[in-house]
């Protein structure tokens, strides 16, 4: 290997991964650098406390022209910086968590209406991610020019939850500029379900990438996995978009099972009336939860998917995974 200790050390973001290649843009007094994108690897058995890297992660690299381990790299990870928020998911079937994407402000949950139709249970998934690590969550909802009844009502129903809920268009251009003038300024990604058109509004919102976009089964109405890999795109004034694979699944991972009816907001108020505290507002006599969804002051679908999400979690608890 070439002697790399001369070389200078600079700040980066990563933008994309790829099997083992990290390509990164340099940062230059907090601006993403969009000019050139290098090509990084990591020192044959280095290890991270972070793990390895994921896209928006902050990255101390030695930029150089030389061949590395074999390969035409032109820098070197050496470091990453410490996270300020980090999306997880356990892998399907799995015991193991996923890192998505790190250093995030908003966490855009992308949805779509008809094909495939809109899934409450996966975008309240999305939802307690986003609370749990802090992060702002903006629901968007795309292909809203085939909205029906039902998808109105879910809306209605987010929107009186406090969730900021855009409905937009990739296809006519609905909503998408109010979407643009939202995340310009702040540092977000795009999880939704296969085939919601996560790539068709990052084209929309930047001219000219020409992500891949894919066409739904027919069968199925389920999508095409279209983007196989986390993928940053840089606003002039600092913000960023990561466009993510598209999920069937997404794993609650890192939520104890005490704490997950505190990323239900709504719960929070009657909660603090149970009889037993903590409460896991599954069987306690006097508990408030319930009572307030027999008298109808939460809705039963937000309730139905914290039982589930909660079993889940237990089970990874009982497997002594948690």
């Amino acid at each position: 290997m070439s002697e790399l200790k001369d070389m200078p050390v600079q700040k980066a973001v990563v933008v994309e991964v790829l099997g083992p290649v990290v390509f990164v843009c340099l940062l230059k007094d907090d601006t993403i650098m969009t000019e050139k994108t290098y090509a990084c690897s990591i020192i044959k058995g280095k290890r991270f406390k972070a793990g390895k890297p994921v896209c928006g992660d902050v990255v101390t690299v030695q930029i150089h022209s030389e061949v590395v381990q074999g390969r035409d790299y032109q820098g070197v990870i050496e470091g990453i910086d410490e996270r300020t928020s980090l999306v997880e998911r356990l892998e399907p079937g799995g015991r193991r968590a996923r890192s998505l994407v790190a250093n995030l402000n908003t966490l855009v949950v992308v949805t779509s209406v008809c094909m495939p139709p809109l899934k409450p249970g996966l975008i309240d998934r999305y939802l307690v991610c986003a609370h749990h690590w802090g992060l702002e969550p903006l629901i968007v909802i795309n292909k809203w020019e085939l909205a029906e009844e039902l998808d109105a009502l879910y809306v209605q129903l987010y929107e009186a939850l406090g969730y900021k809920c855009l409905k937009v268009s990739a296809k006519q251009g609905l909503g998408t500029d109010e979407l643009k003038a939202i995340l310009s300024r702040r540092r977000s990604a795009f999880l939704g379900h296969s085939g919601v058109g996560k790539s068709s509004i990052m084209n929309v919102l930047f001219p000219g990438v020409n992500l891949a976009t894919g066409e739904l089964s027919i069968q199925s109405h389920r999508g095409c996995h279209t983007t196989t890999a986390s993928r940053l795109l840089a606003f002039e004034d600092g913000g960023f978009v990561i466009d993510t694979p598209g999920v069937r699944e997404f794993g609650i991972v890192g939520i104890p099972s005490n704490e997950l009816s505190a990323c239900f907001p709504e719960f929070t108020p009657f909660a603090a009336q149970c009889r037993f505290q903590p409460c896991s507002h599954t069987h306690e006599p006097g508990c408030a939860v319930r009572a307030a969804l027999d008298a109808d002051e939460l809705a039963q679908f937000r309730y139905q998917a914290y039982l589930k999400m909660l079993s889940e979690i237990k089970d990874l608890e009982d497997t002594k995974y948690l």
